[in-house]
């Protein structure tokens, strides 16, 4: 069985607009340590899965399912536009023609967006799901007259100052009605530190969190859940010596950090 790599792929597609066909060429598996150059553009061009019509020529944005995978660090991101489609070990195994991927950190994404940002996220020494739980809290700190402009649709990790080093991340606030417009906060290395010591622990404890092998969708709303989960804990009789106090420390980081504010709990 041949190992698959970067793998292009074909799609006709009718234009909305026009209702004209026209072939799009894309990507179904790309493989980021061995296409450098397309590596780059997964993460700087954000018209590469956009399809131009040739008869009317609309832009258009394609969802369609694209495996990206990191062999030497072994972990992926699988682009599964539908939340319907199942994804078993065996037609994982079958695509990319290998016996098994039980060692690999594995992750899946419903959007372009979300699947570019998981990539982002992956290529730092830093865990993804972290990046998540401090998306989260900061959002939570943003007023809610600012929330109606600053959608949570387009709220995204993303590097700072187009400078692409992947350990030089900043939370993305766009703006709802100006288009190309927002606010960057850098994730301070203080900011990452406080969350992992805080929250890492308990990733490491609960079940089923840490396994290898298995896609899993570790985003906002994945944030949303442990968060509720840890607040819980934190209102507890047990709790409140503990994990209120670090919860309110970390609050308190947040706010500092990223918008130089100091939060009362």
């Amino acid at each position: 069985m041949k190992t698959v790599g970067t793998h292009e792929n074909v799609l006709e597609l009718t234009c909305p607009a026009c209702h004209g066909k026209g072939m799009f060429q894309t990507w179904d598996c790309i493989d980021g340590i061995n296409s450098p150059q397309l590596r780059e553009r997964v993460l700087t061009d954000e018209t590469l899965f956009f399809y131009e019509c040739p008869h009317c020529h609309e832009s258009i944005h394609v969802e369609s399912p694209c495996l990206y995978i990191n062999r030497r660090e072994k972990w992926m991101v699988w682009h599964i536009p539908d939340p319907k489609v199942p994804v078993t070990s065996q037609e994982v195994c079958d695509f990319l023609g290998e016996p098994s991927f039980d060692d690999y950190v594995c992750r899946a994404a419903l959007t372009w967006g979300e699947w570019r940002e998981k990539i982002i996220e992956m290529e730092s020494q830093y865990d993804d799901r972290l990046y998540e739980i401090i998306k989260y809290g900061a959002y939570q700190l943003i007023k809610d007259a600012d929330k109606e402009k600053l959608p949570l649709e387009a709220y995204h990790v993303d590097y700072t100052q187009d400078m692409h080093h992947k350990e030089n991340l900043s939370l993305v606030f766009m703006e709802r009605e100006r288009k190309g417009m927002g606010y960057t906060y850098e994730i301070t290395p203080k900011v990452r530190e406080v969350t992992e010591d805080i929250f890492l622990p308990l990733l490491h404890r609960l079940p089923n969190m840490n396994d290898t092998g298995k896609f899993e969708r570790f985003g906002y709303s994945w944030a949303q859940h442990m968060m509720t989960y840890v607040m819980q804990a934190a209102s507890s009789a047990e709790g409140k010596n503990t994990y209120g106090q670090l919860l309110g420390f970390w609050i308190q980081t947040l706010g500092k950090e990223l918008f130089h504010a100091d939060i009362n709990i």
